[in-house]
């Protein structure tokens, strides 16, 4: 239970891009429209008019107020000791701590304040406090590619929009490896990230549009070459969620 009426805020991802997109699409219309082509103009126009409107119902569908609830997936003990990479504000983290009673949930971050505004440990502690699980989570700074953690050291892993922010599929894999590497044997890898399809191109946060997203099967390669087995697929509205298992050295 949350401590008092205070909501908890995770963020207005990829702000700063978004608005820098917005405002060339709309400055770019505006002066090919006076000076060179009407047509060109207004669909440039029309291009920064779509990025608002979706950006907007992006931030509707991911609720900023709201931890991220993937109980569905991944069903908990209570006592599990958790990673969860690229954690930002705690939406996830917070998320999964809720499901615990003695474990414990390290989220890892280099708090980037341009990828979401305001990003922080304190920030996101203030969240968890709100939401009653203090107690229950720890943040600290960690880069993905070199975890500050011993070689299988969790019982779960999970990461939520983290290997998208990666734009080739080389540092994607490396990442992959990494977590893996932290992950212990027969332990549960559980990543979500957003799908290349139609749908996700009309609605998901309009800077997304400008990098290639991978296809389910494209993640599904990456996640088998990074050394994962038993993949298990979960859709959503614009994303997916893979839950898989770090296999012994026969599996």
């Amino acid at each position: 239970m949350k401590k008092n009426d205070e909501r908890p805020f995770y963020g207005y991802v990829a702000l700063a891009s978004t608005v820098f997109f917005i405002v060339v699409f709309l400055i770019s219309g505006i002066l090919v429209l006076l000076f060179f082509s009407v047509l060109i103009g207004v669909l440039l126009i029309i291009v920064g008019i779509y990025n608002i409107i979706s950006y907007l119902y992006s931030i509707y569908l991911i609720r900023p107020h709201k931890t991220l609830d993937q109980s569905d997936v991944l069903k908990l003990k209570g006592n599990e000791l958790i990673l969860d990479a690229g954690c930002g504000l705690g939406r996830a983290t917070i998320g999964f701590a809720k499901q615990l009673k003695t474990g414990k949930i390290i989220g890892v971050d280099i708090w980037d304040k341009i990828e979401i505004p305001g990003n922080s440990a304190e920030r996101a502690y203030r969240n968890a406090e709100i939401e009653g699980v203090k107690d229950k989570v720890e943040f600290r700074f960690g880069d993905t590619f070199n975890l500050p953690f011993k070689d299988e050291h969790f019982n779960v892993v999970v990461c939520a929009g983290l290997i998208t922010s990666f734009h080739n599929h080389e540092l994607k894999l490396k990442a992959l490896k990494e977590l893996r590497r932290v992950l212990k044997t027969n332990g549960i890898f559980l990543m979500r990230e957003p799908i290349n399809s139609i749908k996700t191109y009309i609605i998901i946060t309009p800077s997304v549009l400008y990098i290639r997203l991978p296809t389910k099967k494209h993640w599904i390669e990456l996640l088998e070459k990074s050394g994962f087995k038993n993949i298990e697929f979960y859709q959503h509205r614009v994303s997916g969620s893979f839950k898989m298992i770090k296999p012994n050295k026969k599996g």
